[in-house]
């Protein structure tokens, strides 16, 4: 123990002196032999490197020595000398500003730090502006009390304005804001929504804030606001960052045990350190805590207030910040706790009858009209085939290219994965090809019919369920060749024939094309998987790796399948019947339904001729032999 501290005392004193080089080997001995890597190490090990003027290898200790102590002001200090060394003066200003925070009841080393921030502005003229926090309250206000206790407890007191917005609650909570110094309010005499809640407030905001859409129904917990920040003024072009949550949709969930309040924050604790590759990038952000840059604020505007009383103005808000050429970033190492729908529930009780539901469907309804983009569609990620991707490093200079894009997702995943990606895009669809244009180089056309728009080698080509839809897809597969790599890659996949989902229609004598799946209405063509390796086999290319998705079938359809047996002996005249000869002339408008155990009965007039069209409403194995006698009588 005495040796320990003998040598500690060595390297403490060598770096007092300045003299770096001399308590380097002494500090590198101590690791080796004292496995357990402590704060005081990183402070130690940071303070060496920086020293030495090797700030690049001083991050790491400091960013592991965060780890450890995630309220360390030291650590928040050095974090911000490592970034003034790199010139990133804004990241420098938020480091220091949270040293400051974390170090309150520590008077001398406050002084010192405040000292040398104000220094720091003086010398670079920097300043981060402070966040304006646009906060919504209906009806639940002690909801509203505890985000906003969050805030207080977290978050340095210069660094932010709370506004809180009573949206036409029941009992007005004007008299408790009253009490609250350091609160904007404002009292709305009816509820305007969420769009136009927020829009109330954030007129209130001081002059060049950024704005913070936070849900009332949210806690912030320890650093929370601090990376959220970092995240935003990671590059310029970054127009809003989002956080991970307990609660919440767009794959910005993360999962682990919260079954108590304390537990939710201990995760926060821990969670918002430092990690690799903290900041991705989206096409989406969940609004419940969503901070967005004033200066694209200032060129985006308000939110739409459309879209009442809530659900999809976030959708919208990130849409137009992307076409507005603004990057969306999600802080991984941003949790904030969210219950969920508080809000909504809140107006749910004083206006029933599915009116969530309904302002769902018709706020997606109104996206799609003001975009022609269909969000769950466009905006998803193709995961899948991107894990299928295996590059040598991570950084490797890699060409990918997406047919059939869409709005850009999983090639905005691929950088996030493999920074050095170069990626390229085709899609037919109009708006979703400008849209995807912001976020890699994308062509917008029919990639059957347009001159290859690339002078590119690709290491890989995706066609994320593109084959089916071609007029030709050996064709363009065999084209496809010449733009690959000498190891290059085409990764596709192609929805089954076989699937269940189709199959079961087709024992039931439909053949009903779909919006979506394997039946979707826009396929041209169909395919087992014998026939799609063999298409990719006679273009000339070899498998590499073929991977299934299983898709297990849902209540409906294991009934169904149960019933095979008897389903395949009735279908025994369908299986032998090769064509049908149907002569057809025009109906009149005239139509008397009615129904009789499970089986819709229509009776139509043709051109004078009483012909019957039999519906099946339930499986026919439901319709008892009395039913199908009394049909046969009608016949």
């Amino acid at each position: 123990m005495i040796e320990r501290i003998t040598t500690m005392d060595k390297i403490k004193h060598a770096i007092e002196q300045q003299d770096y080089l001399k308590a380097f080997d002494p500090l590198k001995e101590y690791i080796i032999s004292n496995p357990t890597y402590t704060d005081v190490i990183s402070i130690l090990e940071a303070s060496i490197y920086m020293g030495l003027g090797d700030f690049h290898s001083a991050l790491p200790c400091i960013q592991d020595g965060l780890k450890f102590n995630p309220v360390n002001h030291e650590f928040y200090f050095m974090l911000g000398l490592v970034y003034e060394s790199f010139c990133e003066y804004s990241k420098a200003y938020l480091c220091y500003e949270n040293a400051l925070f974390h170090c309150k009841d520590n008077k001398d080393d406050f002084a010192s730090i405040e000292e040398y921030f104000f220094d720091f502005i003086s010398r670079t003229g920097t300043i981060v502006p402070k966040v304006s926090i646009i906060l919504l309250n209906f009806i639940q206000l002690a909801y509203t009390i505890n985000c906003i206790t969050s805030i207080r407890n977290f978050c340095p007191a210069s660094s932010y304005e709370i506004i809180c917005v009573d949206n036409g609650s029941l009992k007005n909570p004007e008299e408790w804001l009253k009490t609250q110094p350091d609160i904007k309010y404002h009292i709305n005499p009816e509820n305007l929504g969420f769009s136009g809640g927020c829009n109330v407030g954030i007129r209130m905001a001081a002059s060049g804030n950024d704005i913070f859409l936070l849900n009332n129904d949210t806690l912030l917990t320890e650093n929370a606001l601090f990376w959220l920040r970092m995240g935003l003024y990671e590059k310029e072009e970054i127009g809003a960052s989002g956080a991970v949550s307990n609660y919440a949709g767009n794959n910005q969930t993360v999962f682990g045990s919260f079954s108590t309040l304390s537990e939710c924050m201990e995760y926060g604790y821990t969670h918002n350190v430092p990690m690799d590759q903290p900041f991705v990038y989206r096409t989406m952000l969940i609004g419940f805590a969503l901070l967005i840059k004033h200066t694209a604020f200032e060129k985006t505007g308000l939110l739409d207030e459309r879209f009442f009383p809530g659900n999809y103005e976030d959708n919208d808000y990130c849409t137009r910040l992307i076409l507005n050429d603004y990057k969306l970033i999600l802080c991984r190492n941003c949790f904030i706790y969210h219950i969920g729908n508080a809000g909504f529930s809140a107006f749910i009780e004083k206006n029933p009858d599915g009116c969530y539901n309904n302002s769902m469907e018709a706020n997606r309804n109104r996206y799609i009209e003001k975009w022609n983009i269909r969000p769950s569609y466009s905006f998803f990620c193709r995961t899948e085939l991107i894990n299928l991707m295996n590059p040598k490093d991570k950084f490797d200079a890699i060409n990918c290219l997406d047919i059939g894009c869409a709005c850009g997702s999983t090639l905005l995943e691929i950088k996030n994965r493999y920074p050095n990606a170069m990626i390229y895009g085709i899609e037919l669809d109009p708006p979703s090809a400008v849209f995807a244009s912001h976020l890699a180089t994308v062509v917008q056309g029919n990639v059957e019919t347009m001159d290859f728009p690339f002078d590119v080698s690709f290491d890989y080509i995706i066609l994320g369920d593109v084959l089916e839809h071609l007029v030709d897809p050996g064709l363009l597969l065999k084209k496809l060749k010449s733009h690959l790599s000498k190891e290059g890659v085409i990764i596709t996949s192609i929805p089954n024939i076989l699937h269940f989902s189709a199959i079961s229609h087709i024992l039931m004598g439909s053949f009903a094309y779909t919006d979506s799946g394997v039946l979707d209405r826009t396929h041209l063509r169909f395919f087992t998987l014998y026939d799609g390796v063999n298409l990719l086999q006679n273009s000339g290319y070899e498998i590499m790796s073929i991977q299934k998705v299983i898709e297990k079938p849902n209540d409906n359809s294991t009934s169904l399948t149960a019933s095979l047996p008897s389903l395949i002996s009735q279908a025994r005249n369908s299986f032998m019947l090769y064509n049908t000869f149907i002569r057809s002339n025009q109906s009149f408008n005239f139509r008397y339904p009615f129904s009789m155990h499970g089986l819709c009965i229509s009776c139509l007039i043709y051109g004078g001729k009483l012909c019957c069209i039999i519906i099946r409403t339930l499986p026919p194995l439901t319709a008892s032999s009395a039913v199908r006698s009394c049909v046969s009588t009608i016949f």
